[in-house]
């Protein structure tokens, strides 16, 4: 299957886990950048450009299926703080934030939140330069309790790749400390005890001003932002809603990002089982993605072949049954919807995914002069699947 259209180059995120926990609290501590979304083959992206909230349909009550729901009880918050969790979680939940940046290189930012449920998942944090998918970039991924660090299966594993020629010397901080535990270099990236039997790896690329890719200068402050992580526990926030979602897919993988060149940006993956990319075992996958984006950039509706509900749009299959949906409005929102079979997309109502994605419904506003500043997330919601 060829890819649809992409607002602009960005890493990979996979799916690999079969649901999230559906009881959250303070003792349960559960894609910038993020535009292309890769679900066994399935392309995702999306977008959502204009002056007013809009979106392809507002979900019917009910619409949404009780397989979908995650969030059964509120999240009890957990104010954040730079005291180390004492207990690593044995899976992370998608709908929760668990750990944030503290200081930050000069201009660099927060930007977007990768959480995978299940012991093959993870939760990641990526900061870089507001107005720039280029430049200095730092991502820092926390393993569940008793996992090893890895990267097959894992959603954000290429967020940020580390320098060339990064290397353990005398002079790099091989010997750091983070939080007072020691920190060893591993394949380019920082890795810690972040909690007992708990380990998290930082990683990033010209962090340090002048100094380009200098593999010394990048360690020694990943060792400070890592030092200086805040933990804790609260609701993310999505601004999107899906329903319609089938009986048996659970939510694996979500991820938000509040801040980019292009904007906001926002993905949910539900699978029905375990999930790892590249796997030739087929799962049933759906995956949703809506983004907005500065006009110009990536796909304006010129390579439709096909239109849903009056607006331009793109319906693929591939030879094994795999369906995307990307839909574009003028003004948005840009959205594309995914299914890793056929069965899938007939358990989603069939005809395309196109019932699937009159279940979505997209939230709040984002306008050219908002586009470079935090997305205004009053309207945004913790309950994106109903």
């Amino acid at each position: 299957m060829s890819q649809l259209p992409e607002p602009y180059a960005s890493p990979d995120v996979t799916a690999s886990a079969p649901h999230a926990p559906r009881r959250r609290g303070a003792a349960r501590w559960a894609i910038a950048g993020c535009a292309a979304l890769l679900v066994t083959g399935v392309a995702v992206s999306a977008s959502q450009p204009g002056d007013t909230a809009t979106g392809p349909a507002t979900p019917s009550p009910g619409a949404a299926s009780r397989s979908a729901r995650v969030a059964d009880v509120p999240v009890v918050p957990v104010a954040f703080g730079t005291t180390p969790p004492a207990q690593a979680p044995g899976t992370f939940d998608p709908l929760v934030r668990f750990a944030r940046f503290g200081r930050l290189p000069a201009g660099m930012v927060p930007r977007t939140t990768v959480v995978q449920a299940g012991q093959r998942g993870g939760y990641t944090i990526e900061a870089g330069l507001p107005e720039r998918s280029l430049g200095a970039q730092v991502a820092v991924t926390f393993f569940p309790n008793g996992v090893a660090p890895h990267r097959d299966c894992h959603a954000a594993a290429n967020m940020v790749r580390p320098p060339a020629g990064t290397k353990p010397s005398p002079a790099a901080p091989a010997a750091a400390h983070v939080h007072g535990k020691p920190a060893k270099l591993v394949d380019g990236r920082l890795r810690w005890e972040y909690a007992p039997g708990a380990w998290a790896e930082a990683v990033g690329k010209d962090l340090a001003a002048g100094a380009g890719d200098d593999p010394v200068a990048n360690l020694d402050l990943l060792a400070r932002i890592a030092d200086d992580l805040h933990y804790g526990v609260e609701s993310l926030r999505f601004p999107l809603v899906v329903g319609g979602v089938p009986d048996g897919l659970r939510l694996a993988v979500a991820s938000v990002t509040e801040r980019s060149k292009v904007g906001w940006g926002s993905v949910l993956i539900f699978t029905a089982g375990p999930y790892c990319h590249g796997s030739a075992t087929p799962q049933a996958t759906l995956a949703v993605r809506a983004e907005a984006i500065i006009p110009g950039y990536g796909w304006t509706g010129d390579r439709s072949n096909a239109t849903v509900d009056g607006r331009r749009a793109i319906k693929q299959q591939s030879p094994t049954g795999a369906t995307d949906l990307a839909v574009y409005g003028d003004p948005g929102p840009y959205v594309i919807v995914s299914s890793s079979n056929e069965e899938t997309t007939r358990l989603a109502g069939g005809d395309g995914l196109i019932p699937f994605y009159r279940h979505i419904q997209i939230l709040g506003t984002t306008t050219l002069t908002t586009l470079a500043h935090p997305a205004d997330q009053t309207s945004w919601t913790t309950a994106p699947t109903r």
